[in-house]
């Protein structure tokens, strides 16, 4: 039987799968069915044509069943979930359906439902419920100093593939098996999650950890130097018989340089219809693959992005962000997200101005922020370029941060006002605070509840870095050496312990009240809540949930969910007019889990500010590294991430998250600045209690810098002192540093101020106050 009499019986499997093969994926189809049959013959040298040719049929004709089955799958998730989210937008949005698309993808301060319960959000709990877990289990069992040592990558990597392939261990250390085995646990949970979402993963034999390849080292070295090196390498399995190795890794080099395996999505094959597709991305089998763990680590070690357990980490990362994106979005991320932009553009139709504005936002604003939860900004386009601005930004923040602890210490009243804005008062949550400063490293127990809740810390990872910039095209070696820099100098310290308390903070406050109704709350917690999609109904099962005893305290965690029953999660879709089956009650298992820990991971970067991808997007504006733009952006907003987060969450936060009403669609909202000061909901105390606290310890980090000079500290009844006190506070910020001229928090005067320390020389600030008092949209749009 030759492969073109095995088109029928493919073409037969494919009808009684409800889906007939077109024109173009028929001729696709024989060329594969060729291969396939050339494959089993060079395997099985006693295999004729007509029977290789039967079972090649066979083969392609159940996964053609698969393939249907899928696709009729995907297109059910895919419509539900275009359907909610232009059901959210029409129905909480519908006055400003610009700020409800920019919640729906990175969040906004509006005090709406589900304000915060973005894809970005979803992204972020889910990637550090995975990363948190899993150094919470090496840390319980004793085996963090193994990893981190990086000796035991190879044994790790060898362990990875035997267990995969069900070989003996033996010659191999206790330690790396055990870490092997935990590695798995996380990533077998990570996939089940995909899977879930839409994607098709299957457990592949001798799976090592997600492959990172650094398109920078790859192209350092050239195609001819890389093809040399790592086909040696390689399984047999990766080429099929009879095709071309050169041309096959050629065009896999190619994919790789480009970087495209950074985004989020991309892709469309067969099975898996929409314009790049991410659940078929992330269902797709390795093109490369290794003989063995060994092999996998050689490679690793020569155009990995890192060390093994940089790999692992972040490989959870990445199937974070996949599954976050496809659970908000479906499995055709951004073909689902464009056909819901047309659905609502179409309801302003008989609005002109309306839909001149949404066309201009759908074009501009909302690109910027859907390029960050797809990672394009992530995506470099010139390696070497971007690799070298990116380590000569490192060296300057090694040169200027020296002393950002003592600054850091304007970070306790930030906090406070965060649960000021939960409902706690301001000077207790300022005590907590300062108790857990002082007790240092949290017990046991309380580290395990942190994990629960998708909070770890960065001495482990070593990610501080991010809070003061938003560059990550950095260098191996440099963003080791910047990690060790804020290790030395204290401030990964403070930023793990004030995080941790805070985040302790919140889930103890949940657990205080969940003696209370949902109306006999707090105003100020139930409004938070609800900006996390947390409804009475929620509120009822979650305040049902056995909480965690840690420290004489209680804290709601989301391990208590599993105890909900399921006629309560049945109860609750019934009230919603959702559908009830066993399916449905574990998707809402899962939402609560995720409102939960959406909550403590977004309000934790709220207390102590963190730059989200709202914050990137906004320095970034949609541009990818290694352009003059792009470039020029990254060298400007050096050192403006904490500064913009600033103005962004705790500024914004007290204007814009107590009430305040937008103008109608398409009017201009810059002078909305001083009328969400009017509204009435507490916005001038706020705002007013911030600076306070702020300027006076400003004033006490300023003291303590003098006192390191072994200078006098500024006399206190100087006006001047008090106005460089609101700006190292951050009462000012950067537009304080235009106003007064003063040296700002991180060391640097006006023109560095606004233009970082690289570019000294450009003068952009003025041009941003200007159009904030003059009105403008997308100046008042950062602090929404």
């Amino acid at each position: 039987m030759a492969a073109l009499d095995c088109i029928d019986t493919i073409q037969a499997a494919a009808k009684a799968a409800g889906r007939e093969l077109n024109e173009e994926e028929m001729v696709e189809l024989v060329g594969d069915l060729q291969a396939r049959i050339k494959q089993l013959q060079a395997t099985d040298g006693m295999l004729g044509l007509e029977e290789a040719a039967m079972r090649a049929a066979d083969e392609m004709g159940n996964q053609v069943k698969l393939a249907a089955v899928i696709e009729k799958r995907n297109a059910l998730l895919n419509a539900r979930r275009r359907a909610e989210l232009v059901g959210y937008i029409r129905s909480t949005w519908s006055d400003r359906p610009d700020l409800g698309l920019e919640s729906f993808l990175v969040g906004t301060n509006v005090a709406r439902a589900g304000a915060r319960r973005s894809v970005a959000a979803e992204q972020k709990q889910l990637s550090q419920a995975y990363i948190a877990g899993f150094l919470n289990d090496i840390e319980k069992e004793g085996l963090l100093p193994f990893l981190t040592r990086g000796d035991l990558d190879q044994d790790i990597a060898d362990s990875l593939w035997r267990i995969g392939m069900d070989k003996p261990l033996d010659g191999l250390s206790k330690e790396a098996v055990s870490i092997a085995k935990i590695m798995q646990k996380y990533q077998e949970a990570a996939r089940i999650d995909a899977n879930r979402a839409g994607a098709f993963i299957r457990k592949l034999p001798g799976y090592v950890v997600r492959q990172s390849h650094d398109p920078y080292k790859l192209q350092r070295a050239g195609f001819k130097q890389w093809r040399d090196e790592i086909l040696p390498l390689l399984d047999e399995r990766t080429f099929e018989a009879g095709s071309d190795v050169d041309g096959f890794l050629l065009a896999t080099y190619n994919g790789l340089v480009s970087g495209v395996h950074l985004k989020v999505s991309t892709g469309q094959p067969n099975g898996f219809k929409g314009p790049r597709n991410l659940a078929k991305k992330v269902s797709a089998e390795r093109v490369l693959h290794f003989k063995d763990g060994l092999a996998w680590n050689q490679y690793n070690k020569v155009y990995g992005t890192g060390s093994l357990r940089e790999a692992f980490l972040g490989g959870l990362d990445r199937s974070g962000d996949s599954t976050g994106m496809m659970r908000r979005l479906g499995t055709n991320p951004e073909s689902n997200w464009n056909a819901a932009l047309d659905e609502l553009q179409l309801d302003l139709k008989n609005d002109p101005e309306g839909l001149r504005k949404f066309q201009q936002d759908r074009n501009g604003l909302l690109k910027t922020r859907f390029s960050e939860i797809d990672g394009t900004s992530r995506m470099a386009v010139n390696h070497v370029g971007a690799r070298v601005a990116s380590n000569l930004r490192a060296w300057q923040s090694m040169a200027k941060l020296g002393g950002a602890v003592i600054s850091a210490v304007t970070d306790l009243p930030v906090a406070a006002s965060e649960m000021r804005y939960q409902g706690k008062g301001m000077l207790s949550s300022m005590g907590t605070l300062i108790g857990g400063m002082v007790k240092g490293k949290k017990p046991a127990e309380q580290r395990e509840i942190l994990s629960t809740l998708g909070v770890f810390f960065d001495s482990v990872r070593g990610e501080v870095v991010s809070k003061f910039s938003a560059d990550d095209t950095l260098g191996g070696k440099m963003s080791r050496a910047q990690q060790l820099f804020f290790k030395l100098n204290g401030l990964t310290w403070w930023t793990d312990t004030m995080r941790s308390t805070a985040a302790l903070m919140m889930s103890h406050h949940l657990a205080y009240n969940r003696s209370l109704d949902w109306d006999k709350m707090n105003p100020d917690l139930q409004r938070t809540l609800e900006l996390f999609d947390i409804d009475a109904g929620k509120w009822d099962m979650l305040r049902s949930t056995p909480s965690k005893e840690a420290d004489g305290r209680e804290y709601m965690t989301t391990q208590g969910i599993d105890s909900i029953p399921e006629e309560d999660l049945a109860g609750y879709l019934t009230s919603k007019g959702r559908t009830v089956n066993d399916a449905a009650i574990g998707e809402l298992r899962e939402e609560l889990r995720g409102s939960l820990r959406s909550y403590i991971t977004d309000r934790s970067s709220y207390a102590v500010i963190e730059p989200d991808a709202r914050t990137r997007a906004i320095m970034r504006r949609g541009t990818q590294p290694g352009t003059v733009a792009g470039e020029l952006l990254r060298f400007v907003g050096q050192f403006k991430a904490f500064p913009v987060a600033v103005l962004q969450k705790s500024i914004g936060r007290e204007l814009y998250g107590r009430g305040y009403e937008p103008s109608a669609y398409g009017a201009n909202v810059g002078k909305e600045l001083m009328q969400a000061m009017r509204s009435g909901n507490g916005e001038k105390l706020g705002v007013a209690q911030l600076m306070l606290w702020t300027t006076l310890f400003g004033y006490g980090a300023m003291s303590l810098k003098d006192i390191v000079k072994g200078r006098e500290p500024r006399p206190a009844d100087d006006p001047k002192t008090w106005v460089a006190a609101m700006l190292q506070g951050g009462a000012l910020g950067l537009y304080g540093d235009f106003l007064f001229g003063e040296a700002n928090r991180f060391g640097g005067g006006l023109t560095q101020s606004l233009s970082g320390p690289t570019l000294g020389l450009i003068d952009g600030g003025y041009d941003l106050l200007a159009r904030l008092r003059d009105g403008d949209d997308t100046a008042a749009a950062s602090f929404r």
